[in-house]
């Protein structure tokens, strides 16, 4: 059941609370909402700045769980430079919830493996909390991260805590440092040794294109189904709404249609990983 929405076009205001940086690059930011509202992970909000534009971000926080919506943000583009240089008490717009959620419940009673790569933690992260506070309804959990270099390894201590909880933790970084003792190469090389029942689980994938493709393919090529194996297309989108058509790929609107979408509907509806210009 998707959220509900007041109005789906016109911004609602929030007020930035709080700016952590994660990394030199990527900032987390703690909004109030002035209207509050209930979402899902997988959900996606378009954030808006007056005079620069709006861009689609996935919410990264666990409603029920954190105070704020929380989004993590990268700086790549003029719009999310724009709103990485904002600072505390900022106002800034909010459109959604928008589109689908991550189907977890389909998923109560079998195994569990999460992939994300770099910033991909962020939309997986609301999904991992519900899992670890509903452990008692999952098989065997397991979570494999990877970063660039052990520096930018995001919410780490949520990582350790999620382990405690019972989550099998497998973190690689590609390039370590003198300190770093734990694997290094990337994350496409380490479902084979996550010992879940590929038969029977469901996998929720997050991260660059190339290792979304490479993960999907591997985990059916051992016995996965396609319908059990998710990720988000969330970087295709424009106006979130399915108005603009940006994202209208095959059949199908990323926005509206999704962003979740399984490893089935990818490849049967011709729909891309890659990212959009």
């Amino acid at each position: 059941m998707k959220s509900t929405i007041e109005e789906i076009y016109l911004p609602s205001k929030g007020e930035i609370i709080d700016i952590i940086n994660m990394t030199p690059e990527i900032k987390l930011f703690k909004i109030k909402p002035k209207k509050q509202f209930h979402y899902h992970p997988g959900e996606f909000i378009m954030l808006s700045l007056w005079g620069k534009g709006e861009v689609p971000i996935s919410l990264t926080s666990t409603f029920g769980f954190h105070k704020h919506i929380e989004l993590c943000i990268r700086r790549v583009g003029h719009i999310t430079t724009a709103i990485s240089e904002l600072r505390p008490h900022s106002e800034i717009g909010i459109r959604g919830p928008l589109g689908n959620m991550f189907p977890i419940e389909n998923a109560r009673g079998q195994d569990v493996l999460f992939v994300a790569g770099g910033l991909g933690i962020a939309p997986l992260r609301p999904l991992i909390n519900k899992v670890v506070n509903e452990k008692k309804h999952f098989k065997r959990v397991v979570l494999i991260y990877g970063s660039r270099n052990p520096s930018e390894i995001l919410f780490k201590d949520e990582m350790d805590s999620w382990e405690k909880k019972g989550v099998r933790l497998i973190l690689t970084v590609e390039k370590k440092d003198k300190r770093w003792q734990g694997k290094v190469g990337r994350v496409t090389e380490y479902p084979k040794i996550s010992k879940i029942s590929f038969m029977n689980a469901y996998a929720f994938i997050c991260g660059p294109p190339v290792m979304i493709n490479v993960t999907m393919q591997s985990l059916s090529m051992m016995g996965m189904h396609e319908d059990n194996i998710f990720t988000s297309l969330e970087a295709h989108m424009k106006c979130g709404v399915g108005k603009c058509g940006h994202c209208y790929i095959g059949s199908k609107y990323i926005c509206t249609n999704g962003p979740i979408f399984s490893y089935a509907e990818i490849k049967n509806d011709a729909l891309r990983t890659s990212h959009k210009s």
